[in-house]
């Protein structure tokens, strides 16, 4: 059985997709979504950063700078996001699903397919980030539809606020889709699928929560380099 994947009706017919994936002994249309993903991650990230989204750690110097300096860190920081998103890129799509691939009994192309919706997801999550920074000013670790705010209003301490910030109604939507989608095309255990998906997640927000406390501090290294 050919299965072309369309990664749109993955999300609105989900459960039919997800048999006809599993049933597929090919795959068609891999290709052509993997490209798109990718002009759409870089042109993300390129767009947030241009728009300053995530520049504190640059703004907080330029004070005193010159505007040469100025607008040289603001290029590297563009840079650095978009190397960022390449790497976000392999990271969602090719080393999450080789860690799904080893628990579970699932071809590693169709983790991969199970992995291009979540990376959509993700994207779909930065872009409500602009309106949020472009007209009310919030950063996204404070965001509505995440728990950085209430837990800013509990405590000080940045690296807990980031954490809680990484955590948001499109991140528990990703936890839900990825384990109905190894519900189905897998036959672990259901318990052993909720404790891997959840530890990668606590584990994803962790480091999220470490970059951006030490944002400030790579970007002094990069330009001391």
């Amino acid at each position: 059985m050919t299965y072309t994947v369309n990664l749109i009706k993955l999300f609105t017919r989900r459960d039919d997709h997800l048999f006809k994936l599993n049933e597929a002994e090919r795959l068609k249309n891999v290709w052509n979504l993997l490209f798109l993903l990718l002009f759409l991650t870089i042109f993300t990230y390129v767009w947030t950063s241009w728009l300053g989204l995530g520049s504190e750690a640059v703004s907080q110097g330029m004070a005193g700078w010159n505007r040469l300096e100025y607008e040289t860190s603001k290029a590297w920081f563009v840079m650095g996001r978009t190397l960022f998103s390449l790497c976000l890129f392999v990271f969602i799509l090719f080393i999450s699903s080789f860690y799904f691939w080893l628990f579970n009994d699932v071809s590693y192309k169709k983790l991969m397919i199970v992995q291009m919706n979540v990376l959509l997801i993700l994207l779909i999550e930065r872009m409500t980030w602009i309106p949020l920074m472009v007209y009310a000013g919030i950063d996204w670790y404070v965001s509505p539809f995440s728990f950085g705010v209430i837990t800013s209003l509990l405590t000080d301490q940045k690296w807990i606020i980031y954490f809680f910030g990484a955590i948001s109604l499109f991140q528990l939507y990703i936890i839900y889709y990825q384990i109905k989608c190894l519900s189905w095309l897998s036959s672990t255990k259901k318990v052993w699928i909720w404790t891997g998906v959840l530890i990668w997640h606590i584990l994803l927000w962790a480091g999220t929560a470490a970059l951006s406390y030490y944002d400030l501090f790579l970007i002094q290294i990069i330009e001391k380099a």
